[in-house]
């Protein structure tokens, strides 16, 4: 299953990069064109929601989960920002993402699994994001902390991995290659963080 994951998580990044283009160059042009942006995004997000709910093939049906989280986090987590409407990471906002979590878990065995992908995604990325975003603006690039997160997240990617790996279905194998994206990628915004590496944002620049 270790070729079947890659896959997912390489496909799940492309579509995130597309997107991701997408809003360096809504940004770019003006506030309606953004605006625009986020509506197609959302109905976007909706739709793929609704889809993973009536689809029968369970890898179809957990991809269109996964890309409805993304979209509708292109749209709460990135463009409210962007407008000044929302700052969903911030730690003010953390009692909602903890309640959102919670009650993600809780119904987690209620809801059909493309649902559960859509928000598991929207919610890993939130946690993930809001964790090193808040180290970085409340304790300093260079503050222990991030270090300590840094090794934390490159070594639940190494595990997700394996996990990924040694999966028996189709639900497991995209769930851990999902978990190995968000977490690798949250390692990559360390290294980012600490200006190691430039990162994607000089695109909008």
């Amino acid at each position: 299953m270790g070729k079947k994951g890659l896959k997912t998580l390489l496909f799940v990044l492309l579509i995130f990069a597309c997107a991701y283009m997408a809003l360096v160059a809504v940004y770019r042009m003006n506030i309606i064109a953004t605006i625009v942006a986020a509506l197609v995004f959302l109905t976007m997000g909706i739709a793929f929601l609704l889809k993973s709910i009536t689809i029968e093939d369970e890898r179809k049906r957990n991809y269109y989960g996964i890309f409805s989280g993304l979209f509708l986090w292109a749209v709460f987590g990135e463009v409210f920002e962007h407008l000044g409407i929302l700052e969903i990471a911030n730690w003010r906002m953390f009692p909602i993402l903890v309640v959102f979590l919670l009650v993600s878990f809780g119904v987690k065995r209620y809801l059909p699994t493309g649902v559960m992908f859509s928000l598991g995604h929207f919610g890993g990325i939130w946690f993930l994001h809001a964790i090193m975003i808040n180290q970085f603006e409340l304790l300093g690039r260079d503050h222990w902390s991030t270090y300590l997160g840094a090794a934390i997240f490159l070594s639940l990617a190494v595990f997700f991995g394996f996990r990924m790996k040694g999966s028996k279905g189709d639900n497991e194998n995209m769930a851990y290659a999902l978990a190995l994206l968000l977490v690798a990628w949250s390692v990559l915004e360390y290294i980012w963080g600490w200006r190691l590496l430039p990162g994607p944002w000089v695109f909008a620049e």
